[in-house]
């Protein structure tokens, strides 16, 4: 090992491979949305069989998603990513001043309770 810090090359080496083993550790740590697992080995993940329902209204009005916004977007909401509701909502408080946006997440999962995320008025809080 020592050999190896002795040169620029070595140096390198060993603080390119840390980032890489230390990097994920952040979403096993401080990450807040449970379906997120972008360096997890999703095979083995039962959060990959969650079944999620968004919803979004407008002023109490139901939102149709698939007119709305992108596909894409529809979809990885379907799987229960945060982020992205959390821009779907912060898109439609943009575009639409003053109104109640509530987002709301339904999920079932098979190895715990079913869960429910949001509810809430995403233009006053916009995390869920």
């Amino acid at each position: 090992m020592t050999a190896l810090l002795s040169t620029r090359r070595g140096r390198f080496i060993v603080a390119f491979l840390a980032i890489q083993l230390l990097l994920p550790l952040r979403y096993y740590i401080a990450h807040r949305d449970p379906h997120d697992e972008r360096f997890a080995w999703r095979m083995f993940s039962p959060m990959r069989t969650a079944q999620c329902q968004p919803t979004i209204t407008l002023d109490d009005a139901p939102v149709n998603l698939g007119s709305t916004f992108h596909e894409a977007w529809v979809e990885i909401a379907k799987r229960g990513r945060f982020a992205v509701l959390e821009k779907m909502g912060a898109q439609l408080c943009e575009k639409n001043p003053g109104k109640k946006v509530v987002v709301t997440l339904s999920c079932s999962y098979l190895d715990r309770p079913n869960a429910t995320y949001g509810g809430h008025d995403v233009c006053q809080a916009p995390e869920l």
